[in-house]
C-alpha cells in the first residue's frame, strides 16, 4: 500500500472551497445593486439629447429636508424623511413608510454644466435636469 498523497488531498479540497467561495462572491456581486439600494426612494433617470432627466419620489419631504449636489461625475441626492407626528399622545396603528435618512448616487454618463442644473419639487416628486457641457 502506498502512503496517501496529502498534498493532492489539500489541493483537491482547496479547489472545492475556491469554487464555493467564487460562487458566493458572484452571487453577492450580482445582488450588490439591489441590496445597496434597499429602502431608498425610487428613481428614474433618462437621457434626452444633451440632457439628463432624473425623477425621484420623496413624498412628505420638504425642500428644507434634502440636498442635491454634484461631485465629480456623480449626482447626489440626500436628505431625511422626518416623522410627521411627534405628539406623544398619538400612537401609530401601522407604519409602512420609512422615516429615516436617504441617499441616492447616480453616476453621470457625461460632464454636466452646474450652472444649468435645475431641481424642482412638486407633488412629492423631485425632478432634476442636468445639461451636458459644451466641451
Amino acid at each position: 500500500m502506498s502512503k496517501p498523497d496529502h498534498l493532492s488531498k489539500i489541493r483537491f479540497i482547496h479547489g472545492l472551497m475556491k469554487k464555493e467561495v467564487d460562487e458566493i462572491m458572484n452571487l453577492i456581486e450580482s445582488q450588490k445593486g439591489s441590496m445597496a439600494e434597499t429602502n431608498t426612494p425610487p428613481m428614474d433617470a433618462l437621457i434626452r439629447g444633451d440632457e439628463i432627466l432624473v425623477n425621484i419620489e420623496i413624498p412628505g419631504v420638504s425642500s428644507d429636508d434634502f440636498a442635491v449636489y454634484l461631485y465629480e461625475n456623480l449626482l447626489i441626492i440626500e436628505g431625511v424623511r422626518k416623522r410627521y407626528c411627534l405628539d406623544h399622545k398619538v400612537y401609530f396603528m401601522r407604519v409602512e413608510r420609512e422615516f429615516a435618512p436617504f441617499k441616492r448616487v447616480l453616476p453621470l454618463p457625461f460632464r454636466v454644466n452646474e450652472e444649468e442644473t435645475h431641481a424642482v419639487l412638486k407633488k412629492g416628486v423631485l425632478s432634476v435636469t442636468l445639461k451636458k457641457t459644451a466641451e
